[in-house]
Parts: C-alpha cells; structure tokens; sequence
C-alpha cells in the first residue's frame, strides 16, 4: 500500500476509504475484485480512492485525474510527479493502458507492500517503455513479457530501453511482485536483473568536487556577504516588503489616478498608461478596462478591487510615478524598481544559501524543508557553542519516535539561516497556510518548488566568481585527484550544481581530518558508512600532502597532534591527582594503581615523564597512541571505534578502550531518556523497542556516573516499562 510521510494522513486516507454505501471497505470489497476480473467497462467506471472528506478522487478512465494525484498524497512535495497514462502525449492502447492502471492501484491500495509515490511513478514510466516493442510485435499484454523476449529484446538491441539502468528491472520485479493481483499472467515467475542477462549495470555519474580555488573564493564570498548582510537585518527585512507591498501601492495610487481629471482627456477618452507587448498582458488590460468602463460611478475601493482581480501590467516606466516609495534604503545600496529589488533579493538568497549548505552538506531537499520557527538552535556543551541547524522532516515509521534531522553547522552558517529567515518570513506571512520556508518573489509570493530555489544559489556562485570558472592547470590536478575517470579541458568554464557543495563538504573535511567517516554518515544522514564513504571517495590521497611543511595540511596536521596529546595529558593529571576516571581504560588504571608502585605509574620505561605535553606529542605523531572524543567527556583510544557521534553509553562504560572524565553528557543522557520514556507513556506510544532503549540509556548513564562518584537520585522506571522488559537473573556487572 502507499506509503507518506505524513503518518497521520496516511491513517485518516485509509480509514476514507471504509463505510461507502453498502459496502464496509470499498478497497477489499469493491477496487480489489474488480481489479482482477479486469473487465474495463466497469473499471474505468470505478473510483481511484476517496479524499478524507469522502469525494472521489476521481474515476479509474480519467486521465486527468491520475495527474492530480501526487498533489493529493503529497501537498508539500518539493518536486511533482505526475501519473502520465499516455506515451508521449499519444493515447497508449486500452489493454496496456488499463493494466498499467491494474498494477498502480495495487501498488497503491491493496498490496502487502509499502510503496512511495515515487516508486508507483518510476514503476509506471519505466513499465511504458515496454509499450512500443509489444506493439511492434502484435502485442497488446504485460503477459507476454517472459524472460526469453526481454532477452531478444536486449541481444537484437531493437529497443530504446537501456538495459543497464536499474530502473527498468525494478518496474518489471513489480509485475512479478504484484503477480496474485493483476487481471493478467505475468511470465515473469522470478525476479530479473541485470546479471541475469550478463549484464553490468551502469555507475551514476558522480558529482565533481569544486576544485580548491574556487571552493576557497566560494566560502569566502559567501562570507564576506553574510558578515555584510548580519548587522544590517533590521533594514534587509524591507526587502521583501518592498517586493510583497510593490504592486499593491502602485494599484491604490493608479485607482486614485484614474477617478482624477488626470485620466481623462478633453475628448474623454483615458489615458491609461497600460502595457500590452504580449498576448497575455493584453487580454487582463481588456477585461480591466471594460471591467472599469461597465461602472458607473466607481469608488477607489471599486477600482481597487478590479485592478487586483484583473491584474493588469502597468508601464514600467510610470511605476515610480504610482508608488508613493520607490526607493528602499539597505546599508548602501538604494534599490528603485521591482526588477532590481526581485534581482538584489536573489543575490541575497543565493549568497545565504550558498554559505549555508557549504557549512553544513545538507541536501537541497533538506534546506528546502528547513523548519520555519526552530530551523537553528544553539547548545553549549563543555563550554562550546554548537549550533545546529534542523529540516522539518519526518523519516519515521510506526513506533519509533520522531526526530527531525539535525545538521552541524558554523557559526556563519547560523548567520546565514537568520538572514534567509528575514528574508522570507514577510513573504511566508502573506500565506498563513503555508509550512514551508522558502517562497517566491513574483506573482502571488506563495512557496517556491525546489529546482527555482536551487537556481538561486547556483546563479549566485557564477555572478560571484564571473571570470574565475575557467579551470587551470592546478583546478585540473584537484579535479582529478577526487575524480581519476573523468576528463577535463583546460580554459573550460567549471559547471557548477548545487550537489557539488554536499560531495565538497565531505571531501575535503575527511581529506583534511576535520571530520571522521562515522561522523560525516552522522551529519548527512546516511543509512550506510558504505555511503558516506562514497561521498568522500579518493579523500584519503589527501595523507601524503601532510607530510610536506608549510602548507594547510601540515598545519592541520600538527593542530591534530597537539590537541590529542593535550587531551591524554588532561586525563594523566586527573589520575595523578586521584580523581576518578571512568570507563574500560579508567578502571584498568585503577587495578595497575592498586597493584604497582604509584611513581611508576607515571613513567615509561626510558624514564620519560608521561605528565608532560612533549612525551604525548611524540607517542601521537609516532602512532603509538590515539584518542577521539565520543561525546563531551567520553574519549577513545581505538582507531576502529565506530561510535563517535551516535553514542551508545552501554558500549563506552567498560569499553576497555574509553576514558570518561566527566558525568555530564551521561546526565543529559539519562534526562533525556527519561523525558521520552514519560513521554510515550501520556501519548501511549510506549512499545517493547522504546522501553528498552531508555531503560539502556538510563542504566548505562548511572553506571557512569557511580563510577565517577557523582551524587545522583536513580530514575524509577514506571511499572509500564518494567512490564515490557524482559526480565534477566544471572551474574551481576
């Protein structure tokens, strides 16, 4: 069945489709049966689903209905995938047709499976391909698609399909997936793939790192520009009120003009001071004028409100004569005119958000989805100020709570997500509805889809760097260090996309050792470390530039060192002066100090003083020793841990790989816990997985802070939780 984002929605469409008539679920009892008898007459008279208010969505035979369909599933998709029933514009032969229309609404009702909207899309437009070869061969059925033609088809090369593209072998899985419920017999009894036919599939084309040079004058303009733009935000909010307000004031003044002796010349004919250069433009000043003419004695609001309903274009050349403030003032820049305030805005934009997914790797879906109230917030951990910025998502599925993606990001970054917010939030204010960040700058200023949004951005970084893209020799040698495979021209101009930035922000944060692999899966949001791998792939060519000095690798390089060494040094001062020390590494000191001599403890076996910053800066730039933080106050020695930002406290408490100096990530920990275990009980969401994990959170969390020797009250885990634990009597920890 379909599955949405939306869990509640997708509850109260389920239930919409129950309680029809006579019938107690119009899905099962009606859709279903008729599906597989698959007689079209009386399918392509049936309903495709009912909205939650109980309207038809639509009659199966309608067309036109199919293409509404994502805008009912998903009102606030960024892109839109339209249900096309037809090849290329040309009618597709009702067997076809209908049988395609069969495996999408089984797909969508009635199958076992969940499905997105996506995949129905791809299913279909992929299946269609197959359309043209049947026909070709006096075939009008999905039945006939057995393995031996789709091989014929592949070895002839009589087909436009490309056979090593995935995309094609997913659609035709689904007949054999969907096979009970279809009105025809399927041939495929197994699923196919490419290796099935000897073939190999072929690679996506990889995104391109932005070659240093220019990556360094990117974030470095983008800089410039927000640190420009911050201290100004009291007068950068007139911007967008000066675009949301522009035609509105020049209505109010043009209706005042035309009911004044002004308008009218001796002969009475009005002067009406209208721009028709196009067809459009022509036809709403006709309907205006005749709408004017047709009064008889109009009011300013009269005329007010037909110029609204009407819209029609005035000259551009009057407007200044119309609007009573056609100037807007911001820094030292004064802006006169609609186009050149629409033009600033963008630039604005672009630059903001430029800097923003520059210092964060987000997503262009993600920042499209950025929250309207909470997108940036700020925690101090240890004294250090981390803000992070949040997409209003929701990859959830039933019994897990939901969280909103969380991403990283600098302190321009935050910059830049509070200048978009000024920039926006008057435009989202003219659509009280609306849920969505970004809006547009022309017509009716409602929310603005992705791929627009995107060009902002990507139109900035080549106004930004007019007369730098063409590649150099040293662009060349960056570009071919991150991609080996692909060719470059020199003197060519560098094609910028806005995903670039995301496979930038990896490469050379995991080049530079700015940032972990087990990190970077955290920050993008990765299922798989394979994936964030991915994104950073040839990263690690970046080692042998550490060992040349005076350059930024060196540098980094010795930063590093230095700061793992002062870490070690911090933790041997806390055991020499007999504070405790938790985790695996903490109590095994503890058992050596019990056992040895205390001043031995503290000495290698050269006599090197381990209380010293020089002793640990030699062990770390030697290898002898690592150390990562976990978390604030959790650090680790090995170099295979594969914690780092999603931290499992119950692993790091006797990891005898971990120091833990201090209890107060543990305590924030156990809060936490402890809030969404309580939580679950009031909205009774509480299930045996939730349960157990802040049972988890919270014991591990006390253990550490025992060890630590801190003064805590234990959490009592409600009875509702102990009841869904399963219960464990053997030896203690």
């Amino acid at each position: 069945m379909i599955k949405i984002e939306d869990l509640k929605f997708l509850k109260s469409i389920q239930m919409a489709q129950n309680h029809l008539g006579a019938h107690r679920n119009y899905l099962l009892d009606v859709l279903k049966p008729a599906i597989k008898r698959g007689n079209w007459d009386e399918f392509e008279q049936l309903d495709i689903g009912f909205t939650v208010t109980g309207e038809s969505l639509g009659k199966i035979g309608d067309n036109e209905a199919w293409r509404r369909l994502h805008s009912f599933f998903e009102p606030h998709s960024t892109e839109t995938e339209t249900l096309d029933f037809t090849l290329n514009g040309y009618v597709i032969e009702r067997n076809l047709e209908n049988q395609l229309k069969a495996l999408s609404l089984t797909m969508m009702w009635t199958s076992e499976h969940n499905y997105s909207f996506l995949s129905i899309y791809k299913t279909i437009t992929n299946l269609k391909k197959c359309i043209p070869p049947l026909l070709e061969e006096d075939l009008n059925s999905f039945e006939y698609v057995d393995f031996n033609r789709l091989e014929r088809w592949i070895t002839t090369e009589s087909t436009e399909i490309d056979f090593e593209r995935e995309g094609i072998y997913s659609a035709l899985n689904k007949l054999t997936i969907e096979a009970r419920g279809l009105p025809f017999n399927t041939k495929l009894k197994q699923r196919v793939s490419a290796k099935g036919f000897g073939l190999v599939l072929k690679e996506a084309k990889p995104h391109p790192v932005i070659p240093q040079r220019l990556y360094y004058q990117g974030l470095k303009k983008s800089g410039a520009l927000i640190d420009y733009l911050y201290p100004l935000r009291d007068e950068l909010g007139k911007l967008p009120n000066y675009l949301a307000t522009y035609f509105d004031k020049i209505y109010q003044e043009y209706a005042v003009y035309l009911l004044s002796n002004n308008a009218t010349m001796l002969s009475g004919k009005v002067v009406w001071y209208l721009d028709g250069r196009n067809d459009s433009a022509k036809a709403k000043n006709s309907a205006f004028k005749a709408a004017f003419l047709a009064l008889s004695s109009p009011s300013k609001e009269q005329v007010y409100e037909l110029l609204i309903q009407h819209k029609p274009e005035i000259r551009n050349e009057c407007h200044e004569r119309f609007h009573p403030d056609f100037s807007v003032s911001i820094g030292d820049r004064v802006i006169s005119g609609f186009n050149r305030a629409q033009n600033l805005f963008k630039t604005f934009n672009g630059g903001c958000l430029w800097g923003l997914i520059a210092r964060s790797g987000m997503r262009s879906d993600e920042v499209f989805h950025l929250h309207t109230i909470k997108g940036c917030t700020t925690e101090t951990i240890s004294k250090q100020v981390i803000n992070v910025l949040h997409a209003d998502l929701s990859k959830t599925t039933e019994g897990i709570q939901s969280k909103q993606d969380e991403f990283v990001t600098t302190e321009l970054g935050k910059k830049a997500y509070e200048l978009l917010q000024v920039l926006h939030d008057p435009l989202r204010k003219l659509h009280s509805d609306s849920l969505l960040f970004f809006h547009k700058t022309e017509g009716d200023f409602g929310p603005i889809k992705k791929s627009p949004l995107c060009k902002h951005y990507q139109e900035w970084f080549y106004n930004a760097l007019e007369g730098q893209l063409a590649l150099t020799k040293a662009d060349i040698a960056d570009l071919k260090v991150s991609d080996p495979n692909r060719s470059f021209h020199l003197g060519e101009n560098y094609d910028f996309s806005g995903h670039q930035l995301r496979r930038s922000f990896a490469y050379y944060l995991i080049g530079y050792e700015l940032l972990s692999f087990p990190q970077l899966k955290q920050q993008f949001s990765h299922v798989s470390l394979a994936m964030a791998r991915h994104y950073a792939r040839n990263a690690s060519k970046f080692q042998k530039l550490r060992k040349k000095k005076q350059n930024l690798c060196h540098c980094i390089e010795e930063e590093r060192i230095a700061q793992q060494a002062q870490v070690y040094l911090n933790i041997y001062h806390k055991l020499a002066n007999k504070e405790r020390v938790a985790g695996g590494k903490g109590k095994e000191f503890a058992k050596r100090r019990l056992a040895l001599d205390e001043n031995s403890l503290f000495k290698d076996k050269v006599d090197n003083d381990m209380l010293s910053l020089t002793y640990w800066k030699r062990l770390v730039r030697e290898g002898q020793r690592h150390i990562h933080a976990v978390a604030p106050g959790v650090y680790c020695t090995s170099t295979e841990c594969s914690l780092r930002t999603q931290v499992n406290l119950l692993e790091c408490v006797d990891c005898p790989n971990d120091y833990i100096v201090d209890a107060v990530f543990a305590e924030a920990k156990r809060k936490e816990a402890e809030i969404n275990m309580l939580y679950d009980i009031e909205h009774d969401e509480l299930n045996p997985q939730t349960a157990t994990e802040s049972y988890i959170k919270i014991t591990a969390a006390e253990r550490i802070m025992a060890n630590l020797g801190v003064d805590y009250e234990p959490v009592v885990l409600p009875k509702e939780v102990q009841d869904l634990l399963i219960p464990y009597i053997g030896a203690p920890a």
